[in-house]
């Protein structure tokens, strides 16, 4: 099992299904040319009594509730991303061989997880929108064949008896070897290979050799690789723009989907999502969506990304959107034996993007002290998922009161006496009876935010309080125990 092969046979109709769902049900048929001369090329499988290169106007009158639609490049674009993202999860060296086809090299993988691996990737497309068939097989012409003939995962591990009972078109003959062949009563690519290749080759030359060869599977060729994706970015248009939330969220999904497929291959995972949306008063709105927990769950991206398109009033219809994943490495982290942990980590994850969605990335957070001299000053992490156990006691017993802070600091009025403070009004009021201080501490002189603070403890009928003089006024900090 050197090669393998996904395709997706009928590509262009199902990626216009995948596009628009509402054509999901309806007997489908693209068509190509125009007026009389018009032909359909793809027909849905359930369509029954129609094949590619019928009339249109003799196929309406045998279905008449055929649906008939021309081909969509964007749609095939995007849906073509999808499947090279799931050929890349079984190998880094792909090749896009054609429209509905890529093939990969398996070579220094392990057999057994690749061949899991290519029954999940197929499983995963045809749920994704796009019925996929997989293949794989010592050579890629080999791998080509098993994935034709699918159901869905063929895995050619004796190719003589694969071969067999396949028929001959599927070496694609020229129609003067086809002719040739059936005089001679061979109708499949088993009776063909059993033929002496030499004698082929006398009396149908070199192109007779050629076939023969790819009668037997033995046909290999170089791949002509394409390079891996480096940014994880999707963009698309809506013309006309759209109000509704409904059609933004279907396709904010079938691109998601994507994205998250690429970043598996790549072996990472997204730490946060850029979203976009262009309007059609030529301004446009962004939001950065910081996960709570890096990985490739769309489900959760798109619950995260729903919570906030659901609260915005535009000024204007959306025309565009772009939607950019930044990548990252996957965390790997084992539990202690005495850790505490979440017991559901997933919904706990959820629920901090949804409230952080609503309110701000900045204002969800665990507080955590800032590198900085200023009082009471923190700054906003991401909270941990785990509880870790208590620290050592410190050597030495902790000396003096302890501030029990209020938040906020409350206002008051201060009376000075030789620059001292006398008395207090306010959230607390009284006659200072002793005070100590000033502790005077500044930072930032050399910025626009430059900061002072000028802090005293004071006695008012038996309590101790911190006050603080700043810029803004007078305030009482806490109480001291």
């Amino acid at each position: 099992m050197n090669y393998a092969v996904l395709a997706v046979p009928d590509f262009a109709l199902h990626a216009l299904r995948r596009h628009e769902p509402a054509l999901a049900r309806q007997p489908l048929a693209l068509v190509a040319g125009e007026g009389r001369k018009a032909v359909v090329t793809q027909v849905a499988p359930e369509v029954e009594g129609i094949a590619p290169g019928l009339a249109v106007t003799l196929a309406m009158a045998r279905c008449p509730g055929l649906v008939l639609r021309t081909r969509d490049p964007a749609a095939e674009t995007a849906a073509r991303r999808l499947l090279l993202a799931a050929a890349f999860t079984l190998s880094p060296r792909v090749e896009v061989t054609d429209a509905e086809r890529c093939t990969v090299d398996l070579q220094g993988t392990d057999p057994a997880s690749t061949e899991a691996t290519l029954h999940a990737r197929v499983a995963e497309l045809t749920r994704l929108g796009l019925p996929a068939r997989g293949g794989a097989g010592a050579t890629p012409l080999l791998a080509a064949y098993a994935a034709a003939h699918a159901a869905p995962v063929q895995i050619v591990r004796d190719p003589d008896t694969f071969l067999a009972p396949l028929p001959l078109a599927c070496a694609a003959p020229t129609a003067e070897q086809a002719g040739i062949l059936a005089a001679w009563g061979i109708r499949t690519l088993g009776q063909l290979s059993a033929l002496p290749k030499g004698e082929v080759g006398r009396r149908l030359g070199t192109e007779g050799v050629a076939l023969w060869e790819r009668a037997a599977g033995q046909t290999t060729r170089v791949l002509r690789l394409t390079p891996a994706p480096v940014t994880f970015a999707a963009r698309w248009d809506y013309d006309p723009g759209i109000e509704s939330l409904e059609p933004l969220l279907f396709k904010l999904q079938r691109h998601a989907e994507c994205l998250a497929l690429e970043l598996r291959a790549a072996h990472l995972v997204a730490e946060r999502l850029a979203l976009t949306l262009d309007l059609e008063d030529d301004t446009d709105h962004r939001r950065t969506f910081l996960l709570a927990e890096p990985g490739t769950q769309v489900a959760s991206w798109l619950k995260v990304m729903h919570a906030h398109l659901e609260t915005l009033h535009l000024p204007a219809r959306v025309t565009g959107v772009r939607l950019v994943a930044t990548p990252t490495r996957p965390q790997l982290r084992q539990d202690g034996l005495f850790d505490t942990g979440l017991r559901d980590p997933h919904t706990f994850w959820e629920n901090l993007a949804r409230v952080a969605a609503l309110l701000g990335e900045d204002r969800i957070g665990t507080p955590v002290p800032a590198d900085t001299w200023r009082p009471d000053t923190f700054t906003l992490e991401r909270p941990a998922e785990s509880v870790a156990p208590p620290g050592p006691a410190p050597a030495q017993p902790a000396r003096g009161g302890v501030l029990r802070r209020f938040r906020p600091p409350r206002p008051v009025l201060v009376v000075l006496e030789h620059d001292r403070p006398a008395a207090v009004s306010g959230a607390v009021s009284g006659t200072v009876d002793t005070a100590l201080g000033p502790w005077r501490t500044s930072g930032n002189w050399w910025e626009r935010d430059a900061w002072s603070v000028e802090t005293w403890h004071v006695q008012l009928a038996g309590a101790v309080y911190q006050l603080a003089r700043t810029d803004q006024g007078w305030v009482v900090e806490g109480e001291i125990d």
